[in-house]
Parts: C-alpha cells; structure tokens; sequence
C-alpha cells in the first residue's frame, strides 16, 4: 500500500499545486493500492477519487497543527493499521518517529542553504535540523531537477545512490475556459490595456523588486502597467514601499490571491510575462504562461536553464537595467502580440509521467533497491 500525505495541498505555491497534481494522477494509475491523506478542506477537490481511498483529517488550520499532524498522527496512524506500506511526504521533510514504514520524501529546494538572509533564524533552524534528519531517514528522495539533486549531494553526504530525479508535471491552463463570473472587476478592467505580468509570492527571493526598479526605467511607462499576481510572503513590505517611493503606484496592480479563472485571464491578455527568482527547485509559472504562447523573460539561473532550455529569454537576475532594456525593445517589436510556440519544451513535462516515474520509485523501495 502507497500512503501520500496531501495535507500541503493546502498551499497555493508550487509545493501545493504538486503535491494535489501528483496524488492526483498516482490515484488514476494506483487506484486500489494507494491511500491519500487530506485536510476535511481539501475533500471536494478530490471528488473523483473513491471515498475509500482518502484518508481524512479535521481541524487542520496552519502550517502549525500540519506539522503536528505529520509529525504525531500520521505515524501513530501508519503503525495501527499500515504497516510496511510506504509513505511519501513531498516537502523535504519526512516523520521523525516512524519506523513501521518505508519512506519517500520529495526535496523542491535547498533555499535555505543558500539564501539564508531571506529566512527568519527560526526557519533556518527548523528546516536544517529537519531536512538533515529527513535525507538520511527517507529510503530514497525525489529531486525535482537535476540542479537540487546536485545540492542535496554537495550539502549531505552519503545520500546520493538513493536520489531519483522525477521532474515536476505541468497542465496547461490554456487548454481550459475560463468564467468571467469568477472574475474580479479589477482583474477584469485589465483585459483592455497593455501591461507585464509576474506571477509570484511576493518575497526576497523572488527579486520582484528587481522587476519593479526594470518597469520604472522603461520608457513607455504611462501606457502599460506592471501586474503582480500574487500573495504577501515574508518580508513583503519593502516592496510595497518600493512602488511608493518610486511614485508609481497608478501604474503597478497587486492582485492579491488570484482564482484559477483570474490567473488564466491574466496569461491569456499579457503582452509580456517576467519571471525574476534568483533560486527556484523548477519554476512553474513560466511554463504555464508558456501555455499561452505569451513572450516569456526569466532571470539566468542555473534550475530555469534546466527547466526551461532555450525557448525563454534571460536576463542577469540583479540587472534592471538590462531587463529594462528587454522589455523595451519587445514591446516595441511590430508583432509584439504574436504568439510563440513552446511545445517542444512543454511537452517534457506531465503529470502522468511525473506519477508514473515516482511510482517507478516506491517499486524499487518495496524491492528493497
């Protein structure tokens, strides 16, 4: 039996969306043989999965009562009543006092390691403390890109026969409708003017500021505004007082949480989208508005060369002015609405294969590889 927790479905980022598409698919291709754990919450999402195979948990309000749930229930659980199954925890981090099972643990990034100024000192404690015990705990890792699996072997030594690397699946939005009545007026207003759009938590590590600093140095300014769909991460004030200071508050829109019908309407009337991290485990955003055949700039970091190839511009990740500069001169380009097609990278990435290689992963677990 295959035990997945899906208790992060809950985030909205990119762990969330994984850990929902991939518990997804691996019930289509497991159906009997796996159980899911999620929130009471999440229960509707998952109304095509048989009643049978979702195991439920109440009364899971925060980050705080997950950990305890993953930490406490979930092992006390497996020990009763599933013993010998394995268990796949897909955010680095596995169950301290569960030995009964095999575990798989998927690592997205090693962030802390690097950026260490852009985590409160309670994070950072947290997350080494934690991953250093998962890594040598879990009975193999899924690295999401070859870049992580390369940190995770440069940080913790004495783990690298057991990483598998099983890169992330991707849907394509376009390929849905989108409802206008799910859409909010100041979402929709924008469907008539001509502006850039980032799709991100707002947070250091995401270098939104550097984007902000490239939009006010452009020249056509007063006719295109800067769109930022997304939430209020950590440390997400200097950003805000950026846009201030720069007296351009009339021209960038904060969105806040976006639905999935907003987020499609936002691809679909960009001219431009930009994608500024400085560090990502894969990145996304930039293939879903790929999906649209939008013109897509992303900053020159070593995961979205992996990811993404050739097909997207780039631009040094601290450089405004050279972005600024970018941006200038495609949206001058006289077939600047032009649609690009990016299927040949699109198309290495899906679910189904997603699922159907990390269950590749729980058979060598089970046969003891």
């Amino acid at each position: 039996m295959i035990l997945f927790n899906a208790l992060q479905k809950s985030i909205s980022a990119g762990i969330g969306r994984y850990s929902f598409e991939l518990s997804k698919e691996l019930y289509l291709q497991l159906k009997d043989d796996i159980k899911i754990i999620v929130r009471e919450e999440d229960v509707k999402d998952y109304r095509f999965v048989d009643s049978k195979s979702l195991i439920i948990f109440r009364n899971i309000k925060n980050s705080k009562d997950r950990n305890l749930f993953e930490q406490i229930y979930i092992p006390k659980l497996v020990s009763e009543k599933y013993k010998g199954s394995i268990i796949h925890y897909p955010d680095s981090i596995a169950p301290l006092f569960l030995n009964s099972s095999k575990i798989v643990i998927t690592v997205h990034d090693l962030a802390f390691k690097i950026l260490t100024g852009v985590f409160t000192n309670k994070t950072l404690i947290w997350k080494n403390i934690m991953t250093n015990f998962s890594v040598k705990k879990a009975n193999r890792i899924i690295s999401i890109t070859n870049f992580t699996k390369k940190e995770l072997i440069k940080h913790y030594s004495g783990i690298d026969k057991k990483i598998d690397l099983v890169y992330n699946g991707f849907n394509s939005l376009s390929n849905s409708n989108i409802c206008d009545k799910n859409i909010s007026d100041k979402i929709l207003n924008l469907g008539t003017q001509k502006y850039i759009l980032t799709v991100s938590t707002i947070s250091p590590r995401k270098n939104i500021d550097t984007l902000i600093k490239a939009f006010n140095k452009m020249d056509d300014i007063q006719n295109i505004k800067l769109v930022i769909a997304g939430v209020n991460g950590w440390m997400y004030e200097y950003v805000h007082k950026l846009v201030l200071e720069l007296n351009i508050s009339d021209r960038v829109i904060f969105t806040g949480r976006v639905n999935d019908d907003e987020l499609k309407f936002l691809y679909k009337n960009a001219s431009v989208f930009v994608y500024p991290s400085i560090y990502e485990g894969f990145g996304l955003p930039p293939l879903e508005a790929m999906s649209y055949g939008i013109r897509t700039i992303v900053s020159d970091v070593e995961c979205l060369r992996e990811v993404l190839g050739e097909s997207v511009d780039y631009f040094p990740s601290k450089d405004y002015i050279y972005l600024s500069k970018m941006l200038n001169e495609i949206l001058k380009l006289k077939d600047q609405n032009k649609s690009y097609d990016y299927s040949c990278t699109l198309n290495k990435y899906s679910w189904r294969k997603c699922a159907s290689d990390t269950i590749k992963v729980y058979n060598e677990v089970m046969k003891g590889v």
